[in-house]
C-alpha cells in the first residue's frame, strides 16, 4: 500500500509539472497575441491599419468617380441621340422641301392630280375625235 502512494504521489506531481508546462505555454501564447504585452508588434498593427484606412478611402474615392463618369456617359448618350434626331428631322424636312419645290412649280399634291386627270381625259377626248 506504500508503494501504491508513493506512485500515486509521483503520478500526481508529474501531472502537475504537465499542467504548469501547459500553463506556461498558455500564456505565452497570450502574451504573444497581446499588444500590451507584446509592444513590438503594435507599430505593425498600427501601419496595417493605417494601410486599410488608406485602402478605404481609394476604394471610396474610385466608387465616386465611377458614379461620377456614369453620370457624364448617361448625359453624353442623351445628347449624342438628341443631335442624331435632330440631324436626321432636319435631312427630312429638307428633302421633303425640295420635292415640293422641283415638283410641280409649287402646287399642291390635289392640283397636280387635278392636272393630270384633265390631261388624261384630254387625251382620251383628243383620240376619240381623231378616230371619227
Amino acid at each position: 500500500m506504500q508503494t501504491q502512494l508513493v506512485k500515486k504521489d509521483q503520478d500526481m506531481k508529474a501531472m502537475e509539472e504537465r499542467y504548469k508546462k501547459y500553463l506556461e505555454k498558455a500564456k505565452a501564447v497570450i502574451r504573444t497575441l497581446d499588444p500590451k504585452h507584446n509592444p513590438g508588434s503594435a507599430p505593425e498593427i498600427q501601419a496595417l491599419k493605417s494601410q486599410l484606412q488608406e485602402k478605404q478611402r481609394t476604394i471610396e474615392h474610385l466608387e465616386s468617380e465611377k458614379e461620377k463618369s456614369k453620370v457624364t456617359r448617361d448625359i453624353e448618350e442623351k445628347l449624342i441621340v438628341s443631335a442624331w434626331y435632330n440631324m436626321g428631322m432636319n435631312l427630312h424636312r429638307k428633302a421633303a422641301e425640295d420635292r415640293l419645290i422641283h415638283s410641280g412649280g409649287g402646287q399642291s399634291f390635289l392640283a397636280r392630280q387635278r392636272q393630270a386627270s384633265q390631261k388624261r381625259s384630254q387625251a382620251v377626248t383628243g383620240t376619240n375625235s381623231m378616230n371619227r
